[in-house]
């Protein structure tokens, strides 16, 4: 099945698509570097299209906005070889029937009149890591997340490419990386900031793959 990596944000702050576009061809670069591989791999964004329709690349004056979905095009030697999918997405918010659960049942379920229209809270145990509550704080203060999936049994170049584009976004929003799945072959890693990610993602993608498949 396609699998998916989100990225929660503890700030507001929206990044141009070229700043996401282009530290995710750099952290994709260096991986490869790193293995001796002797490849150039190239990022490109682009707006997804019909098979009739003319395919339009992002400008590079272009901010992320909530609603906005794009394609992230993987290029090896000027090969256009794979694409993933980031967007951003709003949180999901509390209507009327929530409220509703909650009188009927006398608080036991839903949630209280207070909440309506705000944010389904996102709660520590839906990571893997602790989270202080002011990281908690953080979290649920931006409506907003991000949101990369990879095509089922998609190429090795996509696959790895999607993961540096959730650590690229979370270094730009001090955000925490999670997939609820099986984006991560490995338990644990849910709640991650991009630092801690970047240490295992690209070396465990490359084990699975091995060094063929990029070049």
């Amino acid at each position: 099945m396609s699998t998916t990596i989100d990225v929660y944000p503890t700030t507001d702050y929206l990044p141009l698509v070229e700043e996401t576009r282009s530290r995710t061809q750099e952290l994709y670069q260096q991986l490869l570097d790193r293995y001796g591989i002797d490849s150039t791999v190239e990022v490109k964004a682009f707006y997804p299209c019909g098979p009739d329709e003319e395919l339009r690349y992002v400008d590079p004056a272009t901010r992320w906005k909530v609603e906005m979905d794009l394609g992230f095009a993987y290029l090896i030697d000027g090969q256009w070889r794979a694409s993933s999918w980031p967007s951003l997405w709003e949180r999901t918010r509390i209507d009327q029937p929530w409220i509703d659960d909650y009188v009927k049942s006398d608080g036991k379920e839903g949630y209280p009149p207070s909440m309506l229209g705000e944010c389904f809270p996102i709660e520590a145990d839906e990571f893997d890591l602790p989270l202080s509550d002011e990281d908690m704080r953080l979290l649920n203060a931006q409506p907003h997340f991000w949101h990369d999936i990879r095509n089922f049994a998609g190429p090795a170049v996509a696959s790895t490419g999607y993961g540096f584009v959730a650590a690229a976004l979370a270094e730009e929003t001090c955000g925490r990386v999670a997939s609820t799945d099986g984006a991560f072959d490995s338990r644990g890693h849910n709640g991650e900031t991009a630092e801690q990610f970047l240490t295992w993602w690209g070396d465990e993608q490359m084990g699975f793959y091995k060094k063929k498949s990029f070049q």
